[in-house]
C-alpha cells in the first residue's frame, strides 16, 4: 500500500523543520503497518475536507509547526521558572480562544499532531477502539471542548445510527471548525448534533448520558474539580467518559498544572469518578525515572465511570 498523501505532509514538515524532521522519524520507526494504513486514511480525508474550506496544506503544516514552537517555548520558560506561561484561563480566552485567527491555526495544527506525535495517536486509536467496542450502548453522547473535531466525527461514524450527540465549546472557532468537519463526512447525519457555544460550567443539561468525552480540557480551566464534578453528575447510571489531560505540559493556553499523573488520579477519584482504565504515556522514549526527574510531559487518559 502507498503513503503518499501522509507522505505529502511528512515531506512538508520535513522541509521546514529539521527538529521535526527528526523527532518524526525516530517515533515513525517504531510504527506497524496498521499506523500507516490508519495515518493515509486520515491524510486522504484531512486534505479532502482542507481543500473542501479552501485552506492550503502548506497552512496546516505551518499551523502545525507554530503550533510546534510555542510549546518549545512554553517548555524553556517552564525549565526556568517551574511555572506555566498562563496561569489564569482568562487570559487563554483572551489571548487564544477568542481570537479567529489564532484558534483556527491553533486546531488546524492540532489535528495533524494525532499522527505526528506518538502519544496522541495512541490516544486517538485507544478512544476509537472503545466506541467500536462500545457502539451498542451508547445512545447519548456528550463532548466537551471538541477542537479539532476529529474525535467527535470517529463518535458519529461508530456509535449507533440513533444515538444523540450534544456538543459544548468555549470558543465560537472551535465549533465552526468542528461544524464544517461534520458537514463535510456526515451532511446526512449532521441535524442529529446539538451545538453548544458556552462555558460548559455555565450549560443547564436535562438529560444523563451514556459516554461524556472530554479530550485535553481540564488542563486549560483553574478548577478542573468543577468540570470533573459536573461530568460524574452527568453520567447516566453505567455511563462512561474519557477523560485525557497531561503532566508538565506547558502551553501558550494551559493554566492548571498537574505534577504528576498521581495528582490527576486523585482529583478524578476525589470528584466520584472510578478510573475503569487508563494510559500514560511520556512523549520521550526514556526511562520513567529520567521522565519524572527532568519534569517531561506525560500525555494520560482513562476511562471512568461513577464511583
Amino acid at each position: 500500500m502507498s503513503y503518499d498523501n501522509f507522505n505529502k505532509i511528512l515531506e512538508l514538515v520535513y522541509a521546514r523543520s529539521p527538529l521535526q524532521k527528526k523527532k518524526i522519524k525516530k517515533s515513525l520507526s517504531a510504527q506497524d503497518g496498521s499506523f500507516f494504513s490508519s495515518a493515509e486514511e486520515f491524510s486522504v480525508n484531512y486534505i479532502n475536507y482542507l481543500q473542501s474550506e479552501q485552506i492550503p496544506l502548506e497552512y496546516a503544516v505551518d499551523a502545525y509547526l507554530k503550533m510546534c514552537g510555542n510549546m518549545l517555548k512554553s517548555q524553556i520558560s517552564f525549565m526556568k521558572t517551574g511555572k506555566y506561561p498562563v496561569e489564569i484561563s482568562g487570559e487563554a480566552y483572551e489571548n487564544v480562544y477568542s481570537k479567529e485567527t489564532e484558534m483556527k491555526s491553533y486546531m488546524v495544527g492540532l489535528a495533524l499532531s494525532q499522527f505526528l506525535w506518538s502519544s496522541h495517536y495512541r490516544i486517538y486509536s485507544y478512544l476509537v477502539n472503545i466506541f467500536r467496542n462500545n457502539s451498542d450502548t451508547i445512545s447519548s453522547y456528550l463532548e466537551i471542548g471538541p477542537g479539532h473535531g476529529l474525535f467527535l466525527e470517529k463518535a458519529m461514524t461508530h456509535l449507533k445510527k440513533d444515538a444523540e450527540l450534544t456538543v459544548v465549546d468555549i470558543s465560537a472557532t472551535s465549533i465552526e471548525i468542528t461544524r464544517s468537519i461534520m458537514r463535510f463526512f456526515h451532511q446526512a447525519d449532521f441535524g442529529r448534533i446539538k451545538f453548544h457555544n458556552v462555558n460548559f460550567l455555565e450549560l443547564t443539561l436535562d438529560e444523563l448520558y451514556d459516554f461524556i468525552m472530554m479530550g485535553e480540557v481540564i488542563e486549560h480551566v483553574n478548577n478542573p474539580d468543577k468540570f470533573l464534578v459536573k461530568v460524574k453528575n452527568l453520567l447516566s447510571e453505567n455511563g462512561r467518559a474519557f477523560i485525557s489531560t497531561c503532566v508538565n505540559c506547558p502551553s501558550i493556553d494551559h493554566v492548571y498544572h498537574f505534577n504528576t499523573v498521581e495528582e490527576i488520579r486523585d482529583m478524578l477519584n476525589a470528584c466520584g469518578l472510578q478510573i475503569r482504565d487508563e494510559q500514560a504515556l511520556p512523549v520521550e522514549d526514556l526511562p520513567i525515572e529520567e521522565i519524572i526527574d527532568r519534569r517531561i510531559t506525560i500525555n494520560y487518559c482513562a476511562l471512568v465511570g461513577r464511583a
